[in-house]
Formats: C-alpha cells, structure tokens, sequence
C-alpha cells in the first residue's frame, strides 16, 4: 500500500514541530523555532503531497490533463487558508503567556472560521472534480487529503500547548 510508505515521510518531516514543543517550556515559546517549524510542517512538501495523490489514484491520460491543474488550483486555495492558520498560531503564541477571554475567544472564532472556510472550498472543488473525474475518483482523492490534512493538523497541535 503505498501511502503508509509515504505518510511514513510525513511524519518524519513534521518531527521538527515536536521538538519545538519539547524544547520549550509552556510560557517560552521561541517564535523563530515555531516560524520554522511551521515552514517545515507547510513543507509537507507540496511536491510530497502531490505524488501521495498520484501515487494512489489511477487517472487516464485525458483525466490527467483536466485533473492536475485543477489539483494545483486547489491547493493555491487551501494554502491560503494555511496562511491564515499559521497566523492565528502565532498570534497565540506571541500572546499565550498573557491572553486575556476577549483574546481566547478571538483567536478560537478565527480558528473555526479557517475550518468552515476550508470546508467549504472542499464542497465547491469537489463539484469542481466530479466533473473531469468518476465520483469514486474523487471520493478517493478526498480521502486522501483529509488523511494528510489530520496527520499535518495532529503534528501541529500537538506542538501548540493548551490555553491558560
């Protein structure tokens, strides 16, 4: 199955998250370790990311010239969203030794805005999908992604400490 093969990867590449974690305590968060270690988490590599998606899916020829533009068009959305999460992560951890409710809140309303905003460029790019590939194709391609997005979101969390 050539997709643990290649989480497997993954994982790796998200070790530095962990570290960053490990290496400082609670109220010390070093925002140069946490910048590149999130560089490093968003590096799952997108070149990675991409051969996990071919790897797994089996498009012909003619699908191929649709599907992939449409793949990158995709993931230039959700690397926006990205972008988004990374800011709020290091909103939290410049104010975490100090956040006050009305910033917990904010911050938390943010964080759930960037996972609805993400849901709903899924719906709308699946709809994009079913019309260039089979609708099993494309349930395929989503679960895909949803697996990588969970292993990148829980190596990230994990690297976030709990609120005060």
């Amino acid at each position: 199955m050539p997709i643990t093969r290649t989480l497997m990867a993954l994982l790796i590449v998200a070790a530095p998250l962990q570290l960053v974690a490990q290496e400082n305590d609670i109220g010390d968060i070093d925002m140069g370790a946490l910048n590149s270690a999130i560089a490093a988490q968003r590096q799952v590599s997108e070149a990675q990311r991409q051969l996990i998606v071919a790897e797994n899916l089996t498009l012909t020829e003619s699908e191929s010239l649709d599907f992939w533009p449409l793949y990158r068009e995709y993931r230039a959305q959700v690397a926006k969203l990205e972008d988004r999460s990374v800011a709020v992560i290091t909103q939290f951890a410049r104010e975490y030794s100090t956040l006050g409710d009305e910033q917990a809140l904010r911050l938390l309303n943010d964080s759930l805005k960037i996972d609805l905003d993400h849901e709903k460029l899924k719906q709308r790019y699946v709809k994009k999908f079913a019309k260039i590939v089979p609708g099993v194709m494309v349930g395929r391609f989503m679960q895909i992604e949803m697996r990588l997005d969970t292993i990148a979101r829980l190596k990230l969390q994990t690297a976030i400490p709990l609120a005060m």
